[in-house]
């Protein structure tokens, strides 16, 4: 029995979204964007069903929502964090993530849909000289379509049958 798959997963959303991130910045900047600790926890949207009798597979798609929390540090987290919040609610968010293919077959969009973007928010932290140093922090909010394939037995075929009618038996 093959093993259940799931597609895209976390880290392909994530690379999706750190990629949005990159273009939004360039270079420069997107060398210091790193992933870090992440709750994986997705709250279930919505439910459909497929059955792909050919390949003996019954796919099971799931919207989820997914957020991410950005951190911005230093003398230009404000700005950072406001582009980001800012860009993340438009058009050109859309039409990036239309045209980003990760795993999906050729020509078929990477299913990650941007939401929404909280407000930016200005937080202190303590650093290891106990020195107050500033952070910037909003959650992006997306939608991801994702979909687990499991092994699924089908009746697909069938031996001829002969109708026998009930009264031309003879007892």
């Amino acid at each position: 029995m093959a093993a259940a798959t799931l597609t895209p997963t976390e880290d392909q959303i994530f690379d999706a979204v750190w990629g949005f991130l990159d273009t939004v910045f360039g270079s420069t900047i997107s060398a210091n964007i790193i992933k870090g600790f992440q709750n994986m926890t997705a709250t279930p949207a919505g439910t459909s069903y497929i059955v792909d009798a050919a390949n003996g597979l019954s796919l099971n798609e799931r919207d989820t929502e997914y957020s991410y929390q950005v951190d911005c540090y230093g003398p230009s987290g404000p700005d950072y964090a406001n582009t980001v919040a800012i860009a993340w609610r438009t058009l050109w968010a859309c039409d990036y993530f239309a045209g980003n293919n990760l795993n999906p077959p050729p020509g078929a969009p990477l299913p990650v849909t941007p939401l929404y973007a909280d407000e930016p928010q200005q937080l202190n932290i303590v650093n290891g000289e106990m020195q107050y140093e500033q952070r910037f922090m909003l959650k992006l909010h997306l939608q991801a379509n994702q979909v687990v394939a499991l092994p699924q037995d089908f009746f697909t075929t069938a031996p001829p049958t002969t109708l026998i009618v009930a009264d031309d038996l003879t007892p």
